[in-house]
């Protein structure tokens, strides 16, 4: 029997498509997602709480904001996968795409199509410093890069930046970033 249209469209929506950009034999991957599965929804909210505690409660992921950042190619999606699970996540928007935020208007590159802004970046908790997130930055700095952008941006919470590896500009600092009640330092580093 041939599935309609509609039968089809709804079971795409529970298939995560993405392709693998490195692995290891410890059952570790690292993916850029093409289209992020409903039934991988819950993975990514119960990640995205460990957010709250540092950037406040519009951090955790929901069911609008999985559609509106995991939306490949407008963003870039990368999860690590551990024994085929979501264990983290990084996502990278250009940075055009937040034009119409003040906080935007201080990066002099703003419009010129070369930095990208790092929206999120979480590892679960139990799989913290055995070098996971450093993988999954690697990937993901390496892919931006092959893709023409010479920047990355983003905000973390005062004197964060200055731990980077890589030489890092604090392009302005903002007091009580969204409600947090803390001071907020946007940064941009060089690829």
């Amino acid at each position: 029997m041939l599935k309609s249209t509609s039968d089809i469209f709804n079971t795409n929506l529970t298939n995560t498509r993405s392709r693998t950009l490195a692995s290891s034999p410890k059952g570790i991957k690292v993916e850029i997602i093409e289209f992020l599965g409903e039934n991988e929804y819950k993975d990514v909210i119960q990640i995205s709480s460990a957010l709250v505690e540092e950037y406040g409660q519009k951090a955790k992921f929901n069911k609008k904001t999985i559609k509106k950042y995991f939306n490949y190619p407008h963003t870039l999606p990368f999860v690590l996968r551990h024994q085929n699970k979501i264990k983290g996540f990084i996502i990278g928007v250009p940075l055009e795409n937040f034009s119409e935020e003040s906080w935007a208007q201080c990066d002099i590159n703003l419009q010129k199509g070369n930095t990208i802004y790092t929206y999120a970046y979480i590892i679960s908790e139990k799989l913290q410093g055995l070098g996971y997130a450093k993988i999954l930055k690697r990937v993901y700095q390496s892919t931006i890069k092959r893709k023409g952008f010479k920047y990355i941006s983003g905000h973390v919470r005062k004197g964060v930046a200055k731990n980077f590896t890589k030489e890092v500009q604090v392009v302005k600092k903002f007091k009580n970033w969204n409600n947090t009640g803390h001071t907020f330092e946007y940064y941009r580093t060089k690829l």
